[in-house]
This record gives C-alpha cells, structure tokens and sequence, in this order.
C-alpha cells in the first residue's frame, strides 16, 4: 500500500469535483518543494488543460498539451497509481482535435470537439 502526500490526494479530490484550478493549486504547492518532479508538473497541467477547456481556452489548452506530453512520457506506462499511458492518449486526442490558430471556442462549439474529461484514478 502507497502512501501519498496529503497534496497529492487532495490534487485528486479537486480534480474529480470537477476543482480544476483548485487541484492545480494544491498540487503546485507540492512541486515547489522539488521542481526536477515532471511527473508532478505534468499532472498540473492536465488539470490547468481541463481548466483551460471549460473556459474555452482553446490556444492554451493546446500549448498546455504539449508541454504536459513532454513531461509525462518519461513515466509511462505506470507512475504513483496514475495510468500515464492513458493520459498521452488523451493529450494526444486532445492536439488532434483541438483546431490550431484558434484562441478561444464557445462552449457548444468545444462541446462538438468530443474531447472528453482526462480520466485520473482516484487516489486516497
């Protein structure tokens, strides 16, 4: 059994209440302590992505997507409980889908993309 720190199962309990600046938040704060964790920083991507794509922040969501690519692959296909195999499928679907050259989308229009909620296991 895994013992995780306490930002590090809040970052989940924002992220599946739909929190997805708040998880951004608390998991930053736990990246300060060691900023070399790219697993870490990718993780708070995904979550400033789902942020981004509520508000649809098209042009950052996709920036965001690359950068969170290059800090996951390392981890993969498994790191800390977290499927990291899926979530660059994930990204990858959401640099397919997301038009580039585009700021931002309304809602409905980002809704027709069919990206879905990035799935993140549920850490405690």
């Amino acid at each position: 059994m895994n013992s995780y720190h306490p930002l590090y199962i809040q970052f989940f309990q924002h992220y599946h209440q739909g929190e997805y600046w708040e998880a951004h938040e608390v998991l930053e704060e736990l990246w300060q302590q060691d900023r070399t964790n790219d697993f870490y920083h990718g993780l708070i991507q995904i979550a400033a992505i789902m942020h981004q794509l509520k508000r649809g922040k098209v042009r950052g969501a996709r920036k965001l997507s690359e950068t969170a690519t290059r800090y996951l692959t390392p981890y993969q296909p498994e790191h800390e409980g977290v499927s990291v195999a899926s979530i660059l499928l994930w990204l990858q679907l959401c640099l397919q889908r997301l038009p580039e050259g585009i700021t931002i989308l309304e809602q409905t229009k980002l809704e027709k993309l069919g990206i879905p909620i990035c799935e993140l296991p549920e850490i405690k």
